[in-house]
């Protein structure tokens, strides 16, 4: 699968009780490098002291099992049998659940440490805004069964997926460690910049992708201070913020044990 289709992004708002002035990036470098679960931070420079800092944590994105089998159509010659499928997409929803674990930990920290708030989502428009709260809602209610039977069973592994499909910061939203998840996305960029056809098959639109990125900063932009997004390993918004003539933004790019180890297994 290309790394953009698997890798959608959560962004996250990073609301601080100290102003970056007084907090320096470089000691905010160092302390992500130590959390347990971070595998490499890497930043690009400034010209001067930056205005703003992105925290860019790289994602695996959860797909349903439809997409899923229809991406391994597409890039296998083979035939591949339901059995076959079920058990990759069982493998693919245990890496999934491992990064959201490795993600959940260092939002935790930034919860803790840095007074995070609001989660900007991808994929997450006024125009949706709506559902996803109502959504939200639903899981925090749902009571997960404690029985063993084919049917608690079942309906233990849908919380699950549903769990994932919402997302690391989501599921923080649905314990109450987070406040609230925002939109992020311009409806229409992200829309146009949609990879999957109406025949099922992954056409990347490059200049739409860029278009959407380009709309990601702005929005941003807004504002001064640190945003944390939770953003898929396969954008780099490096070019965006260069292209934009955004010199004045340290830009750091933050990389899980299980993100790495899953991007090499697929290589």
């Amino acid at each position: 699968m290309t790394a953009c289709y698997r890798c959608a992004s959560i962004i996250l708002c990073l609301h601080l009780t100290a102003p970056i002035a007084l907090y320096g990036d470089s000691d905010l470098i160092s302390q992500l490098r130590i959390i347990p679960s971070v595998h490499s931070v890497t930043s690009t420079p400034t010209k001067s002291k930056p205005k703003q800092i992105i925290i860019h944590l790289l994602n695996w994105h959860f797909i349903s099992k439809e997409d899923f089998a229809a991406d391994l159509s597409n890039s296998s010659d083979d035939n591949l049998s339901e059995v076959e499928i079920d058990k990759q997409y069982l493998e693919f929803l245990n890496d999934v659940e491992a990064i959201q674990k490795e993600q959940e930990q260092t939002l935790r920290y930034l919860i803790k440490h840095h007074k995070v708030r609001s989660v900007y989502m991808e994929g997450l428009s006024e125009k949706n805004l709506n559902t996803f709260n109502s959504f939200i809602k639903i899981l925090r209610e749902f009571k997960v069964p404690e029985g063993d039977d084919g049917f608690d069973l079942f309906l233990k592994d849908q919380y699950r997926r549903d769990c994932l499909q919402m997302g690391a910061a989501a599921q923080l939203m649905i314990s109450g460690t987070l406040e609230s998840v925002l939109p992020l996305e311009n409806a229409e960029a992200f829309e146009a910049a949609n990879p999957i056809g109406k025949d099922g098959k992954i056409r990347i639109d490059e200049g739409a992708e860029e278009k959407r990125e380009d709309e990601i900063l702005k929005i941003l932009m807004k504002g001064q201070g640190i945003k944390v997004i939770v953003l898929g390993g396969g954008h780099n918004l490096s070019g965006n913020l260069k292209r934009m003539n955004l010199d004045s933004v340290r830009y750091i790019r933050v990389s899980s044990k299980q993100y790495e180890r899953i991007v090499k297994s697929s290589e």
